[in-house]
């Protein structure tokens, strides 16, 4: 029976608010560990900074997908505990477990020998663009220097992927039976450890050898590591057990591990697919333009994420909501939770528009003005770096409101089970408006430099953002039954799942 106390669309926002704070302040902690990384990293000099980014985005390509497929642990989980199948919330947990661990294992090893490859090849890419489209090339001595370091920082980043993919996994178990504290006080903990190793590393504090981009590198993976350790301890815990049957990695059969394939595979194209095209973006489009471009670009885009990881924060809830509520057999109130994310994530993400409008010279003049004018960072002057990264922040700006609600839609149809469509829209637009838009306007009209490609990408967001939302209101994700209850009126409650399905197994 329809609860009538949710007639209207903005009330359950107390219970979206309840998830997601959590989950968007986890989200808000790790990407202002990045952005204090990047601060530190900047001191170093533009090339490290510029090498940062194109360097870990290239390297979380693979690792995305595997991420992207991982988030529908959320989904089997909040479905199943709404469904009262506990037992199932750890099964689905191990299960994966061991996709991130054998995926991780036997992909790092091969990526970490190929990054000296992968990096040059992306480096000669940028050449032919520059040909074809008749922009000067910029100090070869500074473009091979950054593609070492790119080079490095990819290798190091691939070999922490067992790492950050277990720990996802278990994330996503948190998120899944509504308990996202546990993540942030985690990654709290895990991201002080990382601020703490960078600053030794990066800087040679301690008596210990000051490594540069390599110690911030380091710091990262180790951090990552810590993280999962705490969640695995959390997991395992008595507690957790009784309710779950986190204590038994043998429940976790190849029919778990199938499920999350199979209904997770079109969220990991599209996450990986949404990461690579991004990465062709940076490294190339805006790579183009000269090392000034790209560490601007690396400033802006540390701003940028404190923007939308919140608002992913509210996605993951937003998935795990629409999950548990579809499990109760109520998906009146899986779109009313939707719509009430959806509000949370553009008030957020509209007030950082407004930031981004109002203090986009501060904003940037951070990333320089602390960087001492000697070394690498002599090579690229300040004011070049914020006359870019100002541009690129009020198109930011201007998209802000289509990416809450692509992000948050995106999270409601995963919650749902409805992985392909935003899988195909993903990868048609992205191609299509992005790249080959902006490689058409870097090409018609290259005195806009780096702001071309960025014009096109904000045509993408607000496109696809669009297309999300109508997706999720059009109700065909309704008709997706991953439960297996059958056909029934929407908003009837399932048929109670066996005994055994109830109570976890405490053997």
């Amino acid at each position: 029976m329809t609860d009538l106390r949710d007639d209207k669309p903005l009330w359950g926002l107390g219970e979206v608010l309840r998830i997601s704070l959590p989950a968007s302040l986890s989200m808000l902690n790790s990407t202002l560990m990045q952005f204090v990384d990047g601060l530190m990293v900047s001191r170093v000099g533009a090339p490290s900074l510029a090498a940062q980014f194109v360097g870990g985005i290239m390297a979380f390509v693979p690792t995305s997908f595997a991420l992207g497929m991982l988030t529908v642990v959320n989904t089997y989980v909040s479905q199943n505990l709404g469904a009262g199948r506990r037992r199932r919330c750890g099964q689905y947990t191990w299960a994966g477990m061991a996709v991130a661990a054998v995926y991780a294992l036997l992909l790092a090893p091969v990526l970490a020998g190929l990054a000296g490859p992968i990096m040059g090849l992306i480096g000669r890419a940028v050449g032919v663009v520059r040909e074809a489209t008749g922009v000067a090339a910029g100090s070869t001595d500074t473009a091979a220097r950054v593609i070492d370091l790119q080079a490095m920082y990819f290798r190091w980043m691939v070999l922490g992927m067992p790492l950050f993919l277990i720990g996802r996994a278990l994330e996503q178990f948190f998120f899944g039976i509504h308990r996202p504290s546990i993540v942030l006080l985690s990654s709290l903990a895990a991201n002080l450890v990382n601020a703490g190793l960078n600053y030794v590393l990066i800087f040679g504090k301690l008596g210990l050898p000051a490594l540069g981009l390599e110690g911030a590198a380091i710091g990262t993976i180790s951090s990552s590591g810590l993280l999962m350790l705490i969640l695995l301890a959390v997991f395992l815990r008595r507690r957790m057990h009784e309710q779950f049957a986190t204590r038994r990695p043998r429940d976790a059969t190849f029919a778990e591990c199938r499920d999350i394939a199979r209904i997770g595979w079109p969220a990991g194209i599209q996450f990986s697919n949404d990461v690579l095209s991004w990465g062709v973006f940076t490294s190339v489009l805006v790579g183009m333009f000269g090392t000034a471009h790209l560490a601007a670009n690396t400033a802006a885009m540390r701003y940028v994420s404190i923007s939308f990881m919140p608002a992913v924060g509210v996605g993951i809830a937003t998935t795990a909501l629409v999950g548990r509520y579809i499990g109760e057999g109520r998906p009146h109130l899986a779109r009313r939770r939707a719509h009430a994310a959806v509000l949370a994530a553009m008030t957020y993400m509209g007030l950082c528009a407004l930031a981004f409008v109002v203090l986009r010279y501060e904003m940037m003049e951070l990333f320089v003005t602390s960087a001492p004018q000697t070394g690498e960072a002599a090579a690229i002057p300040p004011q070049r770096i914020v006359s870019v990264g100002v541009r690129i922040l009020v198109c930011a700006a201007v998209f802000q409101l289509f990416d809450a609600l692509g992000i948050v839609f995106v999270g409601a149809l995963r919650g749902a089970g409805d992985t392909h469509w935003p899988m195909l829209m993903t990868i048609a637009l992205s191609w299509s408006v992005t790249v080959g838009g902006g490689l058409a306007v870097v090409y018609l009209v290259p005195g806009l430099e780096s702001l071309g490609p960025w014009l096109a990408a904000s045509a993408y967001v607000i496109v696809l953002g669009l297309l999300l939302a109508w997706r999720f209101e059009s109700g065909a994700w309704r008709r997706i039954d991953l439960l297996g209850h059958g056909p029934g009126t929407p908003g009837q409650t399932p048929t109670a799942a066996p005994a055994d399905d109830n109570e976890p197994s405490t053997r």
